[in-house]
């Protein structure tokens, strides 16, 4: 007859063995493509090959409000002036504002949807050659209370004409879904940027920080919906007069300001020391930029933190997004290594 503690170690060494045998997770490589005109640079092209990117989350356009009607018109619609890809898969991504949202009055969602397919459809058609079909679709909006069930209406409308919708999902959503809901959809992609208020001067980094992101994501393995992720690789730049926001420079990073001897730093902030004009924008004496990048470690920290915490096994790791400028702080060796398997 075998001891209790023969038995308890038996035991133990099962559970590790199972633990150690788990397999990792299976990871779809994807890209954000965030421009009007697609267009590929040859850097650009050759990033999506080396990283074997299976998937390009291309926006489509906007759905915004009219300045003089103030009703839902389509904004920003993508030119494509290449071919797709090969190897890629297109998902459609549609950016809805919450404006847009707040003023569209509920009897209008069924046709505001077929609006919406129609467009999708027909700049699918046309770029790609084939028709949609089961291909996935994505919406992108930030909701809130005032706006979620319009919304979430709205995705119930659409699933029912795509199979495969997907909805991006902000941390604060993930945090606080008991409060602004779980949308009805097949995915959510969970957008681990875009952390704080970027027009508030006391801002450090509103694009990423891991200490932010970890407040956000205790109970990220409790959310009731299969998550795909997507984390930043841009920088951009805010500029204040007067403790006011005032300039907004994308793709603009610290080291543009440190090759320019008229400005005072102070860690990533840029003091002008007088009057002049760059990026096309009048700069006075005392305005003050804001630099904001994310440093790779950062980055890498933050995606292993984030992947282990997703329950489900099977999930696109997208990055957002594929533009020669705003990756040109990450080589791509430090790119190659975020797609890797854990």
């Amino acid at each position: 007859m075998k001891s209790p503690f023969n038995c308890y170690l038996l035991l133990l060494i099962m559970l590790c063995a199972c633990d150690s045998a788990k397999s990792p997770k299976h990871i779809i490589p994807a890209f954000y493509y965030w421009k009007t005109v697609f267009k590929l640079s040859e850097n650009e092209k050759q990033i999506l090959t080396e990283n074997h990117i299976q998937k390009l989350y291309v926006k489509f356009f906007d759905v915004d409000l009219d300045n003089q009607t103030q009703k839902p018109t389509f904004k920003a619609l993508l030119i494509p002036r290449q071919e797709v890809p090969s190897r890629c898969n297109i998902v459609p991504v549609v950016f809805i504002t919450n404006q847009t949202l707040k003023l569209l009055k509920p009897r209008y969602l069924e046709d505001f949807a077929e609006k919406i397919k129609e467009k999708i459809d027909a700049t699918f058609q046309v770029w790609v050659g084939l028709p949609i079909g089961n291909n996935e679709i994505q919406l992108d909006c930030d909701w809130t209370m005032s706006t979620k069930k319009k919304y979430f209406t709205l995705l119930t409308i659409l699933r029912k004409k795509y199979p495969k919708i997907s909805a991006t999902i902000r941390l604060h959503q993930v945090k606080f879904s008991d409060k602004t809901g779980v949308p009805p959809v097949e995915r959510g992609m969970l957008m681990c940027y875009n952390m704080a208020d970027w027009k508030n001067e006391k801002t450090v980094n509103s694009i990423f920080t891991p200490d932010v992101l970890s407040q956000y994501i205790g109970e990220l393995s409790e959310y009731p919906l299969p998550l795909d992720l997507v984390m930043p690789a841009f920088h951009w730049t805010v500029g204040y007069r007067n403790h006011q926001f005032q300039y907004f420079l994308n793709a603009v990073s610290s080291k543009d300001f440190s090759d320019i001897s008229l400005f005072e730093q102070d860690k990533n902030r840029f003091v002008a020391q007088r009057d002049t004009t760059l990026w096309g924008i009048g700069i006075r004496k005392g305005d003050v930029f804001r630099t904001e990048e994310v440093a790779f470690d950062d980055l890498s920290k933050g995606c292993r933190l984030v992947k282990k915490k997703i329950s489900n096994q099977k999930l696109t790791f997208a990055l957002y997004h594929l533009d020669s400028e705003s990756l040109k702080t990450y080589t791509h060796e430090q790119i190659k290594e975020l797609y890797q398997p854990e």
